[in-house]
């Protein structure tokens, strides 16, 4: 049979079809590695932890978003409206670093909106991404104000759990 003729076709349908499959069954979902811990610092200010997969350290956001949490009341109906959005989000590619929670370096150019402080009744996702925009992994650590009070000293909070800071950045290391 000539290069090109109707059993290459088949293949090559074969082989898209294959591909296919196989990122619909993958899905469109990044990997959720522990590259982001939070804490108290000694004086009580909220930190965030910040890690990459990359060689030179980069990572796309962060963002925080802040959802306060809904009503405990028996019987109450959730609002129809949607919450506004509060939180901040640094767009475009970063070096990964140790930040304040509230206060992202200004040179990351971060749009915020709402209150930028640690407050009951929230609750906090601070999130990153690969700086590529393939999806290939992210990183999430999802967290109350009485989630990090509760930390004893020396301890972050992570994707996982509780950890030391330590068993953070072995993590962080290890998930790469």
């Amino acid at each position: 049979m000539a290069y090109g003729g109707r059993g290459t076709t088949r293949g090559a349908v074969a082989t898209a079809l294959a591909a296919l499959i196989g990122l619909t069954a993958t899905g469109c979902s990044p990997a959720l590695l522990p590259l982001v811990a939070v804490y108290l610092d000694e004086h009580g200010t909220p930190q965030a932890l910040l890690r990459s997969c990359e060689d030179d350290g980069t990572i796309r956001g962060p963002l925080l978003d802040i959802h306060p949490d809904p009503p405990a009341t028996a019987g109450a109906s959730p609002s129809t409206r949607p919450a506004p959005r509060s939180g901040w989000q640094a767009e475009g590619n970063r070096k990964a670093e140790d930040i304040p929670l509230f206060s992202p370096p200004a040179h990351w150019d971060v749009e915020t909106r709402g209150p930028a402080t640690l407050r009951p009744g929230v609750t906090y996702v601070l999130s990153l991404a690969d700086p590529d925009d393939s999806y290939a992994y992210a990183g999430e650590v999802t967290f109350s104000a009485a989630d990090l009070t509760a930390l004893p000293p020396g301890s972050v909070l992570t994707l996982h759990g509780e950890t030391t800071r330590e068993e953070f950045e072995e993590a962080a290391r290890d998930a790469c």
